[in-house]
């Protein structure tokens, strides 16, 4: 995943979350923290009965705890709630969990959401490791989509935002593109793309493949390098 990257996570004293993101072995996922690059699976942070964190892969758990937690604003939010701020890198993740033995072979107790949510990073990953140079894409982000407080996992693409023409003659006018590959509760991932100004879209559902997380990125990915080549070549179209 690159540079680490922080997760604000609201518990309250009676330990229910504000968002549940997941389950594994029947514990709430709260912080996706990527992929481990060699076996493949998920690495996550779930929230047991007893509020202990958990760093797992659906094979191997091991209890961690956040470097800082933060006691609640005074006159706000309800007793006992706390902020717990988790700073993770992928090697870091696989490094604690390097000690533990696999409890877990081919059956793996995800449940549908954390597949989906799954997907989203693996495509992340792809995009994060794919040569932007022609590809006029300026930024990346990975966050979570707060459209109907579903909370998910959220890949945002913003193309480079450039001075083209639309039509002969007319002024030069600024535009860019913006993708999104959204998990949604109902165990599927949506591709979202838009290009306003030169009038171009696509919207596509993917149906998660439980395991098939790797090859239905790549699938993804290729839908958004189809329409990032639409645009840049109506962009180049409309330059002549």
């Amino acid at each position: 995943m690159g540079p680490s990257w922080s997760v604000y996570l609201v518990v309250s004293g009676h330990g229910t979350l504000d968002t549940v993101h997941g389950t594994v072995s029947g514990n709430p996922v709260e912080h996706y923290v990527g992929i481990d690059p060699d076996r493949k699976l998920p690495l996550m942070i779930c929230l047991d009965a007893r509020g202990r964190h958990w760093l797992t892969d659906g094979t191997r758990s091991t209890v961690v705890y956040p470097p800082r937690r933060e006691a609640a604003i005074a006159g706000e939010g309800i007793a006992g709630e706390g902020n717990f701020v988790i700073d993770y890198q992928v090697d870091q993740a696989v490094s604690l969990l390097s000690t533990v033995e696999a409890i877990r072979g081919e059956e793996l107790p995800y449940d549908a959401l954390v597949y989906v949510n799954w997907l989203v990073l693996a495509v992340n990953l792809l995009v994060a490791a794919h040569p932007r140079g022609t590809l006029g894409i300026e930024r990346v982000v990975l966050d979570r989509d707060p459209t109907f407080d579903s909370n998910q996992l959220r890949i945002k693409i913003q193309g480079v935002e450039r001075l083209y023409r639309v039509r002969r003659f007319l002024p030069r006018r600024p535009g860019h593109f913006m993708i999104e590959v959204i998990a949604r509760e109902n165990d599927q991932v949506v591709l979202l793309a838009e290009c306003r100004l030169l009038g171009l879209s696509h919207y596509q559902e993917h149906e998660v493949r439980p395991g098939a997380a790797q090859e239905q990125a790549r699938e993804i990915l290729e839908e958004i390098l189809e329409f990032i080549w639409k645009c840049n070549t109506a962009m180049q179209d409309a330059d002549n």
